[in-house]
């Protein structure tokens, strides 16, 4: 094969390796997001429980205050009892007694439901600390997963752009230039093999003389449609 195509060649070799890595380096967050977003859910799930949880006790607070304020009007109002001199005023007093009290267990059941909301809401966050704290775990378990694998695609690209300087120097300029333009216009590849009378870059058909040609591998020819420089794989 011809040294400068040889040169070539392996050189779109290396560079597609360094395009691979760089996609798999950039590709690494959204990796790691697949993580992350069951770890906020959680977080978010366990914060909205405890606004709830935190509601919820407020209003049994409230609760309970307002059956402590009954509860003192029902012993004012039975305390009166003495000062009461007919019939009638004691059924109508009994009556208003009876109203507060109507409205005291009222309350005490409102209370005993908060109470029960208050004993499953605490249920539920315990249910959902444990769930955050695996998210955690997992979501931290990735990130030293994904940190790791980052070290060594790095690694492994300084190792292919030592080599690459190599290769690069050994190439003559203008044909460098020619094929860092090419590898910049065409999606990272300049250099691509024929096959079937078939530039394999665009699809493109090659005539019959200049494929013959391109077979030997003794000199550098381009495809007349996409401008890739050609040569032929062995099987």
């Amino acid at each position: 094969m011809n040294e400068q195509l040889k040169l070539l060649v392996e050189l779109q070799e290396i560079d597609s390796s360094i395009l691979s890595i760089a996609e798999k380096i950039e590709a690494l967050p959204e990796k790691l997001e697949q993580f992350k977003n069951p770890f906020k859910e959680a977080g978010n799930s366990l914060q909205k429980l405890r606004a709830q949880f935190e509601t919820v006790g407020k209003n049994k607070k409230a609760k309970e205050l307002e059956l402590e304020e009954m509860q003192d009007r029902i012993v004012k109002l039975k305390a009166r009892n003495k000062d009461i001199k007919t019939n009638k005023e004691y059924e109508a007093h009994l009556k208003e007694i009876e109203g507060f009290e109507k409205s005291r267990f009222k309350i005490e059941d409102e209370v005993l439901s908060l109470m029960e909301s208050l004993d499953a809401s605490g249920k539920e966050m315990q249910k959902e600390e444990l769930k955050l704290k695996k998210a955690e775990e997992e979501f931290k378990q990735q990130e030293r997963v994904v940190e790791e694998e980052k070290k060594i695609l790095h690694a492994e690209m300084e190792t292919y752009k030592t080599k690459r300087k190599e290769f690069v120097s050994k190439i003559d300029a203008d044909m460098y230039e020619q094929y860092m333009n090419l590898l910049k216009r065409l999606g990272g590849l300049a250099v691509v093999p024929t096959k079937n009378e078939i530039c394999l870059g665009c699809n493109t058909n090659i005539p019959p003389q200049l494929y013959n040609d391109i077979k030997k591998n003794e000199n550098i020819f381009t495809c007349y449609y996409c401008k890739r420089f050609l040569y032929y794989k062995e099987k």
